[in-house]
């Protein structure tokens, strides 16, 4: 995410989206029991079963790989014609320079956020499972997304998604005083309920996924970078945003590690519940998992006023989701008074802002505040607080007086009397996680009397002492149904607070220490066609068309596309879309539907030598499947449409553009930010146009884009430009 975040926004977010269906997920989801009632009757059922993905499917393919199943969920196993849940948890790439830019590659504070390059988390979908054989599980329909599993390294961020197993029911009775829950995330599956039901949801008991989600950064205490400490260019200060935890570097004995989120795991870990700061073992985060630049959603560690001592210690800062996290308090001014000497706290996790009915996260964890005079048994008292889960539930209709949670945890904060006196800043509060609840009809929904809650956790308070940094406050999180509950909730964390002026102040000094955004409702206006495109009669639907074929054939520099369809059930339209990774698709071109018409073509014509498509094709109502995907290489040759010289350009550049029409151009040269620097608009004659681009000289060197867009044209290359 490119956009910088400088306000926050205090007041609650409704977003009232009139959209009939979520046009998200084609696979479709097996058969639905007709009969049947389920009752639970104990507090924190587990209704699921999680397993690991492993390897990297791409959209289309039918299979995928699965590690072992999670021991702490259902015992039931995935079997043929189940239901599952497949969910991209993490995956965000980041700006890991040690300056203001960290995160999203925008400078100036907060230094914080996530790259729109790359960014894989939150995508999800249903299938229903064909066939196992070992631990390869085989869909009856093709994956619409591609997800991702990638283990850290000092160049690569993590990539992790999980395969659930869903339970579907007729009737489902959650009585008063008992709950569903899941095993906390992880860092490789948990985190997430998800249910299915064809009939009557009772809910007197409670859903309740809260803490959750991503986990907190973990307190350390740590005495000072001695010699050797480095923050990867040079030795450790204060005003540095990142840098290798001491499991990495042994030298770097200071500030306090980064929480859980999108973009990975730190080295020091809490886990709400526990009273004990774990090591993950790896790094976790590039450049480092200790400091205050905040990483994706997850709120960054403290970074202390003196690296050399660690003495001067500042607030962890909250987790973002619907909201963003609130930023940690300063560091102990040294008996000045002042409360900007070190103003060095976490910076608060950002708003996933992707967040939709097509795609959601967890709740980001906080920041641990740093710490030098905690003993093992309490330094786990800095550490931030877990996000909270995601809940996702399908029913035809809804009713009880029950709950559904996923709030975020509270910091536990420095507030109880040791001796020695444990004098060191708190950690920040854990983000709110993600609730969607949908009927799959259009009758009454039947939530008026449940509530549903995802509120940000509370940055932890710094009791003990004066003026030493308290906790940012966790984001708020999502709420997304076609319903009315009867309360919702997605109020951010209130911010820590220490003690004023002197050892026996009162505990009302936020001490620059701020609370988490407020989160989102998405009120949907109709009910959707949620998750699986089905109809509101049936949980699988019929597809609005069968495509009997399609294919792609490469001629020069052009690739005609041509498909048959049979079997039309109220089809409008198709769109054909185009990738050149195989990942990231966009549309070409939408062609109507007409009746009594069952072959179709369309030529696309690219520079690309590696070429994917795809046909969506759409019904009346909106809903929609996507073919397979089809990929199309062009070999190099001299009939290219656009050579650009020279390049790498100097101060000048000279576009060759041969075309087989005449028509207007748009010609932009972009940044590596995303910036238009240059944007001329030429007319082209059919055959071959030679386009001098001006302003070039005024560029620095550095790595750019060319795009050339018109009606049929859509082509980027990368220009070098050097300065002699």
């Amino acid at each position: 995410m490119l956009k910088k975040l400088y306000t926050k926004n205090l007041s609650l977010i409704l977003f009232f989206i009139a959209i009939s269906y979520c046009n998200k997920i084609i696979a479709q989801c097996g058969v639905p029991p007709t009969s049947g009632s389920v009752t639970i009757s104990i507090a924190n059922n587990i209704v699921n079963t999680y397993y690991p993905g492993t390897g990297n499917p791409v959209a289309g393919t039918t299979s995928l790989t699965v590690g072992p199943v999670d021991s702490r969920g259902n015992a039931t196993p995935i079997s043929t014609g189940d239901l599952v849940l497949i969910i991209q948890i993490q995956g965000a790439d980041i700006n890991s320079n040690n300056n203001d830019a960290y995160g999203d590659n925008s400078a100036g504070a907060p230094a914080s956020g996530y790259l729109n390059a790359n960014l894989r988390a939150g995508y999800y979908e249903y299938n229903t499972v064909a066939g196992i054989t070992g631990s390869v599980i085989t869909f009856g329909y093709s994956l619409a997304n591609s997800y991702f599993d990638r283990d850290f390294t000092p160049t690569n961020s993590i990539q992790k998604y999980e395969v659930i197993r869903i339970p579907r029911y007729y009737d489902l009775k959650i009585k008063a005083g008992a709950s569903v829950t899941c095993p906390s995330w992880s860092g490789s599956t948990g985190g997430v309920v998800a249910i299915d039901v064809n009939n009557k949801f009772t809910l007197s008991g409670s859903i309740d996924v809260s803490y959750k989600g991503f986990r907190a950064g973990g307190g350390k205490n740590l005495t000072g970078a001695t010699a050797g400490n480095s923050n990867g260019t040079g030795t450790l200060t204060n005003t540095d945003y990142r840098w290798n935890s001491p499991i990495t570097t042994a030298a770097n004995a200071t500030g306090g590690a980064k929480g859980e989120g999108i973009a990975g795991t730190p080295a020091y870990l809490f886990e709400n519940g526990t009273a004990l700061t774990t090591t993950n073992g790896i790094e976790g985060y590039i450049g480092g998992s200790m400091g205050r630049g905040a990483p994706g959603n997850a709120g960054g560690g403290a970074t202390d006023g003196d690296p050399s001592l660690n003495q001067y210690n500042a607030g962890g800062g909250g987790g973002g989701n619907g909201g963003s996290g609130g930023n940690g308090g300063s560091g102990w001014h040294g008996a000045s008074g002042d409360v900007n000497t070190y103003p060095t706290g976490g910076y608060g996790g950002v708003a996933f802002g992707e967040v939709s009915t097509e795609r959601f996260c967890m709740g980001g964890g906080g920041g641990a505040g740093s710490a030098d005079n905690s003993l093992p048994s309490n330094e786990y008292s800095c550490s931030g607080g877990g996000g909270g889960g995601i809940i996702i539930v399908r029913a035809t209709q809804y009713t009880g007086s029950g709950s559904v949670l996923a709030n975020g945890s509270n910091a536990p904060g420095v507030t109880d009397t040791y001796t020695p006196p444990q004098t060191d800043a708190a950690g920040g509060g854990g983000a709110g996680g993600s609730i969607i609840m949908v009927t799959t009809g259009s009758g009454p929904v039947g939530l008026n009397n449940i509530t549903a809650s995802a509120i940000g956790g509370s940055g932890g308070d710094m009791t003990n002492y004066y003026d030493y940094g308290p906790g940012g406050g966790g984001g708020g999180g999502i709420i997304i149904t076609n319903g009315t509950f009867l309360s919702t909730n997605v109020s951010g964390g209130t911010n820590g607070l220490t003690l004023s002026g002197s050892p026996t102040g009162n505990a009302d000094n936020n001490y620059n220490a701020t609370p988490g955004d407020n989160g989102k409702i998405i009120l949907l206006a109709n009910p959707p066609e949620f998750i699986n495109s089905i109809n509101p009669g049936s949980p699988c639907g019929v597809l609005p068309v069968k495509l009997t074929d399609f294919l792609a054939t490469a001629n020069n520099n052009a690739v005609n596309l041509q498909w048959k369809i049979a079997n039309v059930i109220k089809l409008k339209s198709f769109e054909l879309e185009y990738s050149a990774d195989g990942i990231s698709f966009s549309k070409l071109t939408t062609v109507s539907y007409h009746d009594r018409l069952s072959e179709y073509n369309y030529t696309h014509i690219t520079s690309s030598s590696q070429n994917f498509y795809r046909l969506k094709m759409i019904d009346d109502e909106g809903r929609f499947f996507y073919s397979k995907i089809l990929s199309v290489q062009i070999k190099d040759s001299q009939n290219k449409i656009l050579l650009m010289y020279p390049n790498p350009a100097y101060n000048d550049l000279t576009l060759k553009l041969t075309t087989i029409q005449n028509g207007p151009v748009d010609v932009r040269i972009i940044d590596n930010a995303g910036k238009v620097l240059i944007n001329k608009m030429y007319t082209l004659q059919k055959g071959e146009n030679y386009l001098s681009i001006d302003g070039i000289d005024k560029l620095p060197a550095s790595l750019y884009l060319v795009k050339v867009k018109s009606s049929f044209l859509n082509i980027v290359e990368k220009l070098i430009i050097n300065k002699k």
